[in-house]
């Protein structure tokens, strides 16, 4: 009985376990409507030996047969064969191990993508749509990409290996252009060639047309393509090509910068090796096959929108359009374009760059969106002005026989730019963004440009001003510095930069040096007066500093430039405290000493607390001279009386803030009107005083009708307010 049940038992088990194979086969059997790996429906195929055979050479079977999805892009036998004839090769074994590797992997895209999805690809999934953005993330990753080239760091002259990241495919269906509101054909053939464009069912991608979509694999789809992809270059290998555009390439090349990619030397590199990626700064890294640098916190991949998005595209002028430009703008002043300051060459590669969506000849001058780093157009002629072109992988290069020349060439700036004799004020200029600012066409300007040398002698605050060039390689190790309080050299602010800048920029043109005239400056509540041939600021004025001033010939749009002996600085010192010292016969104001006195007698000038019922508001002063009130003071028409005297005192003081003025008064300016005056009177009130403007003068009205002249021709103004002369007492 036990040998019958322990046979039972196992024949029983035997049973089961057939039956758990045959259900366990059963169920991981390939379903009927599974069409194999993508070798192996190529393979079947039978028209895509070549193709087949090239990607096993070149080390990607592993990715046809199915170790991880792909989108494969799979041209003909007949397409191979056209791609190695045009080549002279008249087989697959004759292609280079390394160039073989590079064009296979063009056809392999990361990811499976069936049509719908390269027809309009959104990186952020479908329930993330941007239908603004329809088609026009065009470009995805492929397995192609470069060797580690070994290149010279033209700022540390050492040798270092770049890593090249893995090329871009273009893929453009009729929904980009849609998007764009361009015609397809007309635009894609621009690149690639009349006739061309076969997209309209679907997409072209790079050079090829698709003539079957979406096949279906077991690990991705594979797309019939009708020519064998061309792996793309980078712009900047692109302009490599052309030796017309070499000027062009050697002069954005000053800015090539060579960074340690610490996450790329961890994933590829030997051990002991670092990596290093290629920019040009502030400018488009038209070398890099890669338009983003990622997202922050995350690997630069994971910002597909960006690299899918983002291309850079160069305008270029050609070698006789730069030497065209060089002897018209700069050869009065350099040798060479080798010789000019990287800074005007940079504006110029400004002007020729633009980094955003691929840019199609038919958006040129059209799409407000295509400008420079400046916010002007993007403009020529695409049929006319175009000698070469080309699609990269990162971008589209269009290649001119002329420069698009930067405003500020041609603006009240232009000189700074054109002159290394103005370089300081240039990059003060350039670091303020005030040179923006003066490539205004709607304004007319006076631009004041002192030399370098004026601005090496000139003070801000208790410092003199310093230049270092820094590393003559690198733009940006250029500094104005300053001394701070502890004597250190410190790099002078941006504040203080477009206050400095500001004080030379006057907002009109001043057409004659003859007569005498004030003009407001950029900064509020200074100005720039023109006195019979002799120009002063604020500050040389109450100096009595005669400033000879010399006209900068250009026929710049916007205005006139004037270079002057001394920088047009505003006055630093204040009314407060430059009255306490007026009885010296060399303070500015010493024709109010007497004033002065009064002030003092009456309490209001106290060390420390002086002209405190003004608050620290900026005034005006209408001041009588020394005879005026040494006269009062004889004939009593002034107060003894401590308090009294305060009082009196404080009718000839006007706050600017509390009476809402925005200018200070001069004869023409319209600045006139009934004001309080810092004396309260009651409760609530104050003493007021009127002021009119004739036109040529201006006259004080007291409050009871007496007009008082204000002489002289200007007010002398300081940072704290203005200085009027009156030779007639205002009433008790």
């Amino acid at each position: 009985m036990k040998k019958l049940l322990l046979y039972t038992v196992s024949v029983f088990m035997a049973c089961f376990a057939a039956c758990s194979k045959k259900e366990l086969v059963s169920h991981y059997e390939r379903p009927d409507w599974l069409k194999g790996n993508s070798w192996e429906v190529l393979e079947e195929r039978g028209q895509f030996t070549l193709f087949l055979e090239a990607a096993e050479r070149a080390g990607f079977k592993e990715v046809l047969d199915g170790k991880t999805i792909a989108t494969v892009f799979a041209p003909s036998d007949e397409a191979f064969q056209r791609y190695l004839a045009e080549n002279n090769w008249s087989s697959v074994a004759q292609v280079p191990q390394q160039e073989l590797k590079k064009l296979i992997g063009y056809h392999l895209v990361y990811y499976a993508y069936n049509k719908d999805m390269l027809v309009n690809y959104q990186p952020n999934g479908s329930e993330a749509r941007e239908p603004n953005m329809a088609g026009l993330y065009y470009k995805h990753r492929t397995r192609s990409s470069d060797s580690i080239s070994i290149e010279l760091d033209q700022i540390t002259g050492k040798q270092r290996k770049v890593f090249n990241k893995d090329r871009f495919l273009p893929v453009l269906s009729p929904t980009h252009f849609q998007t764009k509101g361009i015609d397809a054909a007309s635009n894609y053939g621009y690149f690639f060639g009349s006739g061309t464009w076969k997209g309209d069912s679907g997409f072209n991608v790079g050079n090829a047309g698709v003539t079957e979509y979406s096949v279906p694999s077991d690990n991705g789809y594979i797309y019939i393509v009708d020519e064998v992809l061309k792996p793309l270059k980078t712009l900047h290998a692109t302009l490599e090509e052309y030796p017309e555009y070499k000027d062009f390439l050697t002069i954005y090349d000053r800015y090539r910068t060579l960074t340690y990619d610490e996450e790329t030397s961890r994933d590829y590199a030997l051990a002991g090796d670092s990596l290093f990626n290629v920019s040009h700064g502030a400018l488009p890294s038209i070398a890099s096959e890669w338009t983003t640098y990622g997202l922050s916190d995350a690997v630069a991949y994971f910002d597909l929108a960006g690299l899918a998005y983002r291309g850079f595209n160069v305008f270029a002028p050609n070698n006789r359009a730069l030497e065209s430009f060089f002897d018209s703008y700069l050869a009065e002043h350099y040798t060479s374009l080798s010789q000019v300051d990287l800074l005007p060459l940079l504006l110029l590669m400004y002007n020729h760059v633009y980094a955003g969506n691929i840019v199609f000849p038919s958006e040129i001058g059209k799409n407000p969106d295509i400008k420079t780093a400046f916010g002007t157009p993007i403009v020529f002629d695409p049929d006319n002005d175009v000698k070469q072109k080309a699609i990269a992988s990162n971008g589209a290069f269009y290649g001119l026989d002329k420069v698009l020349v930067p405003d500020m060439f041609n603006s009240v700036t232009g000189a700074a730019f054109r002159n290394p004799n103005y370089k300081i004020f240039m990059y003060m200029l350039f670091q303020s963004g005030l040179y923006e600012t003066l490539a205004s066409k709607d304004i007319d300007f006076t631009l004041f440009i002192p030399t370098n040398g004026v601005i090496q002698n000139t003070y801000i605050g208790d410092s003199q001003l310093f230049w270092t060039e820094g590393n003559p390689a690198v733009f940006g190790d250029e500094y104005i510095l300053v001394e701070n309080s502890d004597g250190v050299l410190v790099a002078l602010s941006q504040n203080q930069m477009e206050n400095f800048v500001s004080d030379h920029i006057v907002y009109d043109e001043i057409t004659t040096l003859q007569g005498k005239k004030v003009y407001r400056t950029r900064n509020p509540f200074n100005y720039v007066y023109v006195i019979e041939g002799k120009v002063y600021s604020t500050s040389t004025y109450n100096g009595q500093e005669d400033v000879a001033a010399r006209i900068i010939e250009g026929a710049w749009y916007n205005g006139r430039s004037m270079e002057t002996q001394v920088a047009m600085g505003a006055e630093t010192r204040t009314i407060k405290f430059t009255l306490i010292s007026a009885e010296s016969s060399v303070n500015v104001l010493h024709p109010y000493a007497e004033f002065s006195k009064l002030l003092a007698r009456a309490g209001l000038m106290e060390v420390g607390n002086s002209l405190s019922f003004l608050f620290g508001n900026r005034f005006l002063l209408f001041a009588p001279d020394n005879e005026t009130v040494l006269a009062g003071l004889e004939d009593g028409s002034i107060p003894t009386e401590k308090s009294e005297l305060a009082a009196y005192l404080k009718s000839y003081f006007v706050s600017v803030p509390d009476n809402s003025l925005g200018d200070y008064p001069f004869p023409g300016f319209g600045v006139q009107g009934t004001w309080d005056t810092a004396l309260r009177l009651g409760a609530s009130g104050y003493r007021q005083i009127s002021l009119a403007d004739r036109g040529t003068n201006l006259e004080l009205i007291d409050s009871d009708g007496t007009v008082v002249p204000i002489l002289g021709d200007f007010p002398q103004v300081f940072s704290d307010g203005a200085v009027y002369r009156i030779n007639k007492l205002l009433k008790r």
